[in-house]
């Protein structure tokens, strides 16, 4: 199975007020993913990490990764810069388009107003990167307001896949529980 997860940002105190991450500290919160994603993700499945995947450097985000179950894949973000994380992750990409569930899947940490093939259903969006923010709320919007174009031209799906949104809540998910969830887990914003 293929899950999708990012924003970890494993040893990343801050995150844990910038999110309101329900972690009482760093420990915590580092336990809880590695428990979550183990739970979920057996030894021959591939997660797609869309960026973010830690604060730690060196031998802590090696041994970080080491604990993780799955073929990891990173999809690099802005703090993914530690020139171990060859060593953490399978495969490493700055951008990356794979076929899967008879959809193009379009991967990418930043939100994208514009991607191949997006005028066609069966093409699907997974990014990270603007947590809660005011601009996952302008990606939000412009998703909604190219679905929503007379002629149902656009008809693309696009999921925020940052582990602290209630879609993925801290556990890698699969395309199929994506979908599920966003019928359950509406995208809210308090900002």
């Amino acid at each position: 199975m293929d899950f999708f997860i990012a924003d970890t940002h494993f040893f990343d105190r801050y995150c844990i007020k910038f999110d309101g991450r329900p972690f009482a500290n760093v420990e915590d919160m580092n336990e809880t993913l590695i428990r979550n994603w183990n739970a979920a993700v057996g030894e021959g499945d591939r997660v797609f990490v869309v960026g973010d995947y830690s604060y730690g450097n060196g031998a802590d985000l090696v041994s970080t990764a080491q604990r993780l179950k799955g073929k990891k894949i990173l999809i690099r973000g802005n703090h993914d810069n530690d020139v171990n994380l060859k060593y953490a992750f399978d495969e490493i990409y700055d951008f990356l388009e794979v076929r899967l569930d008879n959809a193009t899947v379009v991967l990418c940490h930043y939100p994208l107003s514009s991607f191949k093939d997006m005028q066609k259903g069966g093409t699907v969006h997974i990014y990270g990167h603007v947590h809660n923010s005011i601009e996952a709320k302008i990606a939000n919007d412009v998703y909604n307001r190219l679905r929503a174009l007379p002629g149902g031209e656009y008809r693309f799906e696009a999921y925020n896949v940052g582990c602290m949104q209630p879609l993925v809540d801290y556990t890698p998910r699969t395309l199929g529980e994506l979908r599920a969830r966003a019928l359950k887990y509406p995208v809210k914003f308090d900002h």
